[in-house]
């Protein structure tokens, strides 16, 4: 296996299974989201923002000094995370805003709507690694 098939799979399962453990299991995901998300940021998102933005250039790093063919699709949808992340750093209370909107409205149905994607979006990276990778 090379890095863009371990961080293909790898990434595209936690994606994929999102909404079996966030809505599957039994728990209260909603109260989970609220408390991890407070109105004001916690310290370890600044952390987890910066260590997701370091391994999105250590992949971009890869992408340019390796020659795997098609790592370009992993690279790229990998990359859309930095979004999240700068978010995260530079705008958290548009996030929290969101977030905080999307629990509020119809129990966070929305919120389940989004981690369905996320699923989606988690299985094509899963399949496009182990197919063309």
């Amino acid at each position: 296996m090379n890095y863009f098939q371990i961080l293909g799979i790898g990434f595209g399962l936690i994606a994929f299974l999102k909404p079996f453990y966030m809505h599957v299991l039994p728990w209260d995901e909603n109260k989970f989201i609220a408390k991890a998300y407070t109105e004001k940021r916690p310290k370890w998102i600044v952390w987890v923002a910066i260590i997701g933005l370091l391994l999105v250039g250590f992949t971009w790093y890869m992408e340019i000094t390796t020659d795997v063919k098609y790592s370009m699709i992993v690279s790229i949808m990998f990359s859309l995370t930095a979004i999240k992340a700068i978010l995260f750093l530079f705008d958290y209370q548009k996030f929290h805003k969101w977030v905080a909107g999307m629990l509020n409205k119809d129990k966070g149905r929305k919120i389940v709507v989004v981690d369905v994607f996320a699923g989606l979006f988690g299985l094509a990276l899963i399949v496009l690694s182990i197919i063309f990778l």
